[in-house]
């Protein structure tokens, strides 16, 4: 018998020209194509680190700092990450996550640093796995809602934190307290 009916009959052998590898090339233009996005990110009882957190591709100008909130604020999600350190792929469970940072120049780079908001806090964050983040809280509130308390009561499980040259996603699980800097009662 010839070497190529031979390799017909083994088991696992396709055919370029076989239904199988037709319907794989044909599902390719299905798959979903994630763009990497580096953060550092910090996990509980963990030294926080640098990763590619890994964003469905949208093809609109979303803003990538948006599409990360979105990713980590569904419920019960895994995220799929890339330690830049030791190149491995993991997949962490959001809800480990204490914050996660990025730097203002990829804020800038996206476009999205233009944003204006009616109300500007300094604030201190005491973290319940250890140590502070300083920084500033920036918002929008609806009539009557003003207080820095309403927006941190939101529904939402991670809030944003401008700190000079970055932003950082802070899951409000993780926090003890925010003490606002040089700002009275309201």
């Amino acid at each position: 018998m010839p070497a190529k009916d031979l390799r017909a009959r083994s088991y696992g052998y396709v055919a370029r020209n076989s239904f199988c590898s037709r319907y794989m090339s044909a599902l390719e233009h299905l798959r979903i194509h994630k763009d990497p996005f580096e953060v550092e990110l910090a996990l509980v009882g963990a030294t926080p680190r640098r990763v590619q957190l890994f964003l469905a591709e949208h093809g609109s100008h979303d803003f990538n700092r948006q599409r990360v909130l979105e990713l980590v604020d569904a419920a019960g999600s895994f995220l799929p990450v890339r330690d830049l350190e030791t190149g491995e792929w993991e997949s962490l469970n959001s809800r480990a996550v204490v914050w996660i940072g990025m730097s203002g120049c990829s804020i800038e780079a996206e476009g999205s640093g233009d944003e204006l908001f009616e109300h500007r806090r300094s604030v201190r964050i005491a973290l319940a796995a250890g140590g502070w983040l300083e920084g500033e809280i920036l918002y929008s509130a609806p009539d009557g809602g003003p207080r820095l308390v309403d927006h941190l009561n939101r529904s939402e499980r991670f809030f944003r934190l401008w700190k000079a040259d970055e932003l950082f996603l802070v899951n409000k699980d993780w926090v003890l307290r925010v003490v606002e800097n040089g700002h009275g009662a309201e």
